[in-house]
């Protein structure tokens, strides 16, 4: 950078009022570093900044008192009711009126909360009242998950071998009252197949409905069909009945017609020995 561009274009006094562009600055460092007239220039400069933000200095503190010491010299020409109402007036302004934008600043803030806090209590009704749901649904799951359970149990015990299964041959009754001559001996969480002959006519299905003594139907067992001996069979689980007299009384069915007697038969349930 050569003094003649330094000089037109006022390079220090802008570096000093901190008006140069940047890679003009840069240029202009890395010129003065090694130039001594220009590195005085640039003291003169700076120290000549420096006495101007002084003397401005100055001058603001002296028109402040001025103005300080020709507002005092006001109010000691105005009379002492004019100053009381004057003093009045500037403390209205200095702290009432910003107290009543407080004020009012102050009561928008509490809307502003009670908004807040409204919409927060909210949120919270609608978390619990999405727990409630969650909690209720894991409940409905859980209790879906036991009856699958269950099924599975009993579906899994069904279809597993059962051996040594009792078959009870019931005769049907040929006269009405006395003691049941049949009689079922309970065995613990097992099975109890029940045969039954009915004589003709035959039908093409049957059905059997047991009773206990007081005429209460405790099973019935439809779709039963003849064997090779003209027998019907069905089996039933020993929890199904408890110790007790029963009667069984089966039915003929056939497409539209009313279901026909085909046999009674009475039982007693003895207790598992």
């Amino acid at each position: 950078m050569e003094h003649t561009y330094i000089e037109e274009q006022q390079i220090v006094d802008r570096y000093v009022l901190g008006k140069l562009p940047a890679d003009e600055a840069e240029r202009f460092e890395e010129h003065y570093l090694s130039c001594p007239e220009c590195l005085d220039q640039l003291a003169l400069a700076e120290s000549m900044e420096r006495g101007f933000k002084r003397a401005a200095s100055q001058d603001a503190v002296r028109l402040t008192v001025s103005r300080q010491l020709a507002l005092v010299a006001w109010l000691s020409r105005l009379g002492r009711s004019r100053q009381i109402a004057l003093l009045l007036t500037v403390f209205f302004v200095v702290l009432v009126v910003p107290g009543l934008f407080t004020s009012r600043e102050l009561g928008k803030l509490d809307r502003e909360l009670d908004a807040t806090r409204t919409a927060l209590q909210q949120e919270r009704e609608r978390s619990a009242a999405v727990s409630r749901g969650g909690q209720e649904a894991e409940r409905q799951l859980a209790s879906e998950r036991e009856a699958r359970a269950r099924v599975q149990e009993q579906l899994a015990q069904a279809q597993s071998p059962e051996a040594n299964i009792p078959i009870v041959y019931l005769n049907a009754e040929r006269g009405a009252g006395g003691e049941p001559s049949n009689r079922l001996r309970l065995t613990p969480n097992g099975s109890i197949v029940l045969s039954l002959e009915v004589g003709q006519p035959y039908y093409p299905s049957y059905q059997a409905i047991v009773r206990d003594a007081q005429g209460r139907e405790i099973l019935r067992v439809a779709g039963l069909r003849l064997d090779d001996k003209d027998a019907l069979s069905f089996r039933l689980h020993s929890a199904t009945l408890a110790p007790g007299d029963y009667t069984l009384a089966v039915e003929g069915l056939a497409s539209g017609r009313r279901p026909a007697a085909a046999g009674t038969f009475s039982f007693r349930v003895l207790p598992p020995a």
